[in-house]
């Protein structure tokens, strides 16, 4: 049963010495192990949510995220304000179209996993990923192209609750990146 008496614990933000003691080395963290998930953004084009991404694909170590329909700006303010530094770290690459990308990892095995408020979509905890898996994030307004749509063996969207009918991609990404991270992907 878990402690609930709030009194008996006290809490202190770590330090930035006590957060890097539990990282390995630069050489180790190069060679270790990654979620078999590649994150196609398909023409997601604003550089803070682009920041973003990168970040969160260092946090849940994603296998590449591939950067669709957009230029990457290294050196803008606000992608390196939200990367901070893991552009670095991050296997990426970019590509013209996210269709063409998707239809390459399709052929090559990856299960295509879609985030879109679409019909017949499901919360991201009903879904048991395959491995390796393909999530593809749509552009902020637009999100994912219809060319792409065609070809997601599963659509995942995340319930809203209140007034909107959408959340932040970079958000979305973070929720969804979370639930295939936490289950078990492929026969591992």
């Amino acid at each position: 049963m878990p402690d609930t008496d709030k009194s008996a614990r006290i809490y202190r933000v770590l330090g930035a010495d006590e957060l890097r003691r539990s990282k390995c080395g630069r050489e180790a963290f190069r060679s270790k192990p990654r979620h078999p998930i590649k994150l196609v953004l398909d023409r997601v084009s604003q550089n803070y949510n682009i920041g973003a991404i990168f970040r969160l694909c260092d946090a849940m170590l994603v296998e590449e995220l591939i950067v669709c329909g957009a230029d990457v700006n290294l050196r803008n303010r606000k992608f390196v304000q939200a990367a901070r530094g893991t552009q670095f770290w991050v296997p990426w690459s970019q590509a013209g179209s996210a269709a063409d990308v998707v239809t390459r990892l399709k052929a090559d095995g990856y299960q295509i996993a879609i985030a879109e408020l679409a019909a017949g979509s499901v919360p991201p905890e009903q879904y048991m990923p395959r491995a390796p898996v393909c999530l593809v994030m749509g552009a902020e307004f637009d999100g994912v192209s219809p060319a792409v749509m065609e070809m997601a063996d599963i659509a995942l969207e995340i319930p809203m609750f209140g007034m909107a009918n959408s959340i932040n991609v970079a958000t979305a990404a973070a929720v969804i990146l979370y639930h295939l991270c936490r289950q078990k992907t492929g026969d591992q």
